[in-house]
């Protein structure tokens, strides 16, 4: 199963950047991280949940990775936010090889890939890019090359990436029923699923903690907690930390990147834990109902 790696010790600040001018950059990392998950796609057991695509946080370089592929000489793939570069990492999670995407399109990402995958002993022929799952549009998808202009957009969602590490990790570390912290590719959120010890004869219920870095409900990054079964919006509580009820298409709370960058790095940290503190009880209050 994969771990997530430990994240940074202190939080980053953000807010350099308007969080809603981060949507080309994000769009353009979650179709680099596609290149990445190819290789677990092919070369990793499909597990029912899909946790086999799911990657970790690496703090150390800043990087979203898949789980260890097995092979002769056993291989990760990931992508290093800050810069937008492909990286192959060996079993002592050493970089061994980069590829940066810049300038490059997604078929060139993918042939670097099999390259790397047949050093390693991989079948390359086993290499697919097809994907059981759909993600937003972007150029880069019909072969236009990635560009990292000024590189400022990429710098400051890794800050944000890291920041959600730190509060996920520990949030999982602390909290009894709480799985590890994945990044999902298709939707591309990093969380943790808390599931409430039920008694017998109760229906299962889970709690999602995680954030987004933007999606089609909210154009910037932002928090969520989600409790399912969805409770009633009717008897939805105030939250603290200016966390606010989404009740379209799905019910969660939830904490927009804009509420929260204009203080500085221990405010932005303590609201955001206490919006999340606030949310997670509420939703097991919600869900005991």
């Amino acid at each position: 199963m994969p771990i997530s790696v430990a994240a940074e010790a202190a939080w980053a600040r953000v807010g350099e950047l308007p969080p809603s001018s981060l949507v080309d950059a994000r769009l353009q990392l979650h179709h680099a991280v596609q290149i990445a998950v190819s290789a677990s796609i092919s070369y990793l057991p499909a597990r029912p949940d899909d946790s086999h695509t799911a990657l970790s946080w690496s703090a150390p370089i800043h990087a979203l990775i898949t789980e260890p592929i097995a092979a002769d000489r056993p291989v990760r793939f990931g992508v290093r936010l800050r810069d937008l570069t492909l990286l192959a990492l060996d079993g002592a999670m050493s970089v061994t090889r980069t590829l940066a995407l810049s300038e490059r399109t997604v078929g060139e990402a993918t042939a670097w890939l099999g390259h790397v995958a047949s050093e390693a002993g991989l079948d390359p022929a086993r290499l697919t890019t097809r994907k059981h799952y759909t993600i937003p549009d972007h150029p880069v998808a019909s072969g236009a090359p990635f560009s990292i202009g000024s590189g400022d957009p990429f710098r400051e969602l890794k800050r944000y990436w890291s920041n959600a590490a730190l509060v996920l990790d520990e949030l999982a570390r602390t909290t009894a029923g709480a799985s590890p912290v994945r990044c999902w590719p298709h939707h591309f959120d990093i969380a943790t699923l808390i599931a409430p010890p039920a008694s017998a004869g109760e229906r299962r219920s889970t709690i999602g903690v995680g954030h987004s870095p933007g999606d089609e409900w909210y154009a910037e990054p932002y928090w969520y907690v989600g409790p399912s079964p969805y409770p009633e919006p009717r008897d939805l509580p105030s939250l603290d930390g200016r966390g606010r009820w989404h009740t379209k298409g799905w019910v969660g709370a939830v904490l927009p990147a804009s509420d929260y960058v204009a203080g500085d790095a221990e405010a932005q940290h303590s609201q955001v834990s206490a919006c999340i503190d606030s949310a997670v009880v509420a939703s097991r209050r919600l869900l005991r109902a």
